[in-house]
């Protein structure tokens, strides 16, 4: 008796003090986790912690219909292995699914390492993925907020040339800046030097150690001789991005879809041949020319007279000018070299010129076509005929596309030509002798040489219907004999039936375009050199985050260039008038997996290696979200998922300003925002704010 009621006096006690403990720690707010209590069915306390780590903040949304639980493929450590459920922020689409998306964007703001962020998902090594939302202003993450220093680009958008500036060792250069936003210039900062240039200094051009600019220059690489790659410096760059940079300087291989990238493998082009019928000058719409009805030529001065004149613009003349002759002058009816009209438009005249009393009707000299041909031993003979003047070209040149012809007046002939597009002065064509292709080849390493296998055709077959297209046989030499020291691979072609540019790549060394792919998609060692934007995003981060990089965990940034579907680049009946495309082509991919080990960017994969735990969004992650309003910012920003390459182009996804990344197809030579993407550390818990714009978590 005495025993028990010892116990239980005890017991009563350990009540008391646990009870006291929780009331100190409620009243005092000690630490930053809350606690709730509740009697097991033994009767002993339960004690649930509910911490206050941005994890469990994106675990708790998940009871509020503000977040999701990811359960696909993942494996977001390139070390560890998988011992967390990721969750996302989610909202449908819909009216109902903007009201909480606006919700959401009043709940999910950090402050972390003085800048503003926004979280996306966990991780599931326990860490909290988010993006750059831009500086703070008044320890708050508002919209409202202005444009700050920030990478840019003056990049054409149209060639795909890469900035460039004129470098002396006179130039002073820092290994860091500062920027004085009252008078909004740059100064240099750190280590100060003059004399050798080297990639990631910073200068403002200046021969004086303490002047400012208002453009700052980070030095990339060097170009040529004194010239050097750069990334500008501005105080342009909206709230919510570092910058306003390309995804890589050049856009005409596959390889340059890559976070980074080596063997490129740049492609080609052809037209088919061309041939004049008629000639085309340059004319002023507003010029007063001369004209004439006919024309006499002086042999003692070698010069033409226009007669039976008239003076008018040529914009007021071109659209009858057919027939007529001129000087092409508005102050003389005598020259040297005289036109004969044909036609024109506002900006140019089509017709025939004559020199050293060349008075002969030539351009009444007709052109015979055909609908079809016959052929006998080598021999064309055209049928369907019909015979035009040289004169009349210009007047229906339209109706000549997809024609035969020996090209003058005759309808035989040995080498007969397909019109296969047909413009205001003459045609493409090919022709019977034409390149032959072949499915395969075989390679003389003594000679360096390819030689196409015996299956052959020649692009003439693809139009006279005995191949429909080139879908089997993509090598060539670009001659008639299928040897060469330099192959070329066909993988696209404008249209199979009416055949414009042919695209290809040059292959050296006994090399297929399996080869080229996996150098230029795949191999141990693609990723060698930094592409434009990583390059700013890692200038960025050195110079504002490396600090912080001990609260950052080592997670993986999916730069995927898996393939989905290899169009005009398979050998063995690739379509080549379809493009290559990427897994994240997928308009409905929310795969957080990465396929390859050579896309999985972290700090730890030697095979992918980061200098810094930064990297961008994937399309995936992005789509998990899939309301467009949790990601728009008013401006457009690249993603970091390869989409397709075209017939001569790389195409990056990116976020347009509306938000919506399902149709974003413009190429990587495109100037975008740049968002960069960290992920904090398992366990990391916020100080105070409520994840509200104006309140945000502040991660001390």
């Amino acid at each position: 008796m005495f025993g028990k009621k010892f116990s239980s006096n005890i017991r009563r006690k350990k009540r008391m003090i646990i009870s006291s403990i929780i009331l100190l720690v409620v009243f005092l707010g000690i630490g930053y986790s809350a606690f709730t209590t509740n009697l097991g069915i033994n009767g002993t306390l339960k004690v649930d912690k509910y911490d206050h780590t941005l994890y469990g903040v994106l675990e708790k949304a998940v009871n509020t219909g503000h977040a999701r639980e990811y359960t696909g493929e993942h494996h977001d450590s390139f070390t560890e292995e998988p011992t967390k459920n990721i969750y996302h922020w989610y909202a449908p689409s819909g009216t109902s699914g903007n009201a909480l998306a606006t919700e959401i964007l009043d709940k999910n703001n950090v402050i972390f390492a003085n800048h503003c962020w926004q979280m996306i998902r966990t991780t599931d090594t326990g860490g909290v993925k988010m993006i750059y939302n831009g500086e703070t202003e008044n320890n708050q993450c508002l919209n409202t907020r202005g444009n700050h220093p920030g990478y840019s680009s003056n990049n054409s958008q149209t060639t795909g040339s890469p900035d460039t500036q004129t470098m002396s060792a006179t130039y002073y250069y820092g290994t860091s800046y500062t920027f004085d936003k009252a008078n909004n210039v740059f100064s240099l900062d750190g280590n100060i030097t003059t004399g050798t240039i080297q990639a990631g200094q910073y200068t403002c051009r200046s021969t004086s150690a303490t002047g400012t600019c208002a453009t700052l220059y980070l030095v990339n690489k060097l170009s040529s001789g004194t010239t050097y790659y750069v990334l500008p410096l501005k105080n342009s760059s909206t709230y919510a991005t570092v910058g306003l940079l390309e995804f890589n300087s050049f856009r005409d291989s596959p390889a340059y879809v890559g976070y980074m990238y080596n063997t490129s493998y740049t492609t080609n082009s052809k037209k088919p041949d061309f041939l004049n019928v008629i000639e085309r000058k340059t004319m002023t719409s507003s010029t007063r020319y001369y004209y004439g009805t006919g024309i006499t030529y002086d042999t003692s001065t070698g010069k033409y007279t226009l007669t039976g004149t008239s003076q008018d613009t040529w914009a007021n003349t071109y659209s009858t000018s057919s027939g007529l002759y001129t000087c092409a002058s508005s102050a003389n009816t005598q020259c040297s070299t005289v036109y004969y009209i044909a036609g024109g438009a506002s900006s140019y005249m089509c017709g025939f010129s004559m020199t050293n009393g060349n008075l002969l009707n030539y351009y009444n000299t007709n052109i015979i076509l055909g609908t079809g041909y016959t052929e006998n031993n080598g021999t064309y003979t055209l049928n369907g005929t019909v015979t035009i003047k040289k004169a009349d070209w210009f007047s229906n040149y339209g109706a000549y596309k997809n024609y035969y012809t020996c090209g003058n007046a005759t309808s035989t002939c040995t080498n007969i030509k397909y019109i296969t597009s047909s413009q205001v002065t003459g045609y493409y064509y090919l022709q019977a002798n034409d390149y032959i292709y072949a499915k395969n080849f075989t390679y003389n390493s003594g000679t360096n040489t390819y030689i196409l296998d015996s299956d052959r055709i020649q692009m003439w077959d693809l139009i006279n219907g005995e191949i429909t297209d080139l879908n089997t046989h993509h090598y060539t030499c670009f001659n008639t004999t299928g040897n060469c020291t330099t192959l070329s691979y066909v993988y696209h072609v404008d249209e199979p039936t009416n055949v414009g540019y042919i695209y290809y790549i040059n292959l050296t060394n006994g090399k297929s375009v399996d080869d080229a792919i996996n150098e230029m998609l795949s191999n141990n060692d693609i990723n060698q050199t930094n592409s434009i934007i990583k390059t700013g995003i890692d200038a960025w981060y050195k110079k504002n985050m490396i600090g912080y990089t001990s609260k950052l965990e080592d997670t993986i940034f999916c730069n995927d260039r898996s393939i989905s579907s290899l169009g005009g680049w398979n050998p063995n009946g690739g379509n080549v008038t379809e493009y290559l495309l990427f897994k994240n082509n997928d308009v409905y991919n929310n795969n957080l997996s990465c396929t390859n080990i050579t896309d999985k960017f972290s700090l730890t994969n030697t095979k992918a290696q980061l200098t810094y735990p930064v990297g961008l969004l994937t399309y995936p992650e992005n789509y998990l979200l899939y309301s467009y309003n949790l990601v728009k910012t008013g401006n457009a920003y690249f993603l970091l998922s390869p989409n397709r390459f075209s017939y001569s182009s790389s195409y990056e996804r990116y976020i347009m300003y509306d938000g919506n990344s399902a149709n974003s197809l413009y190429d990587v030579t495109n100037a975008y925002g740049v968002r960069p993407v960290i992920s904090l550390k398992p366990g990391t818990e916020y100080a105070s704010g409520s994840g509200s714009m104006a309140d945000p978590y502040v991660v001390e």
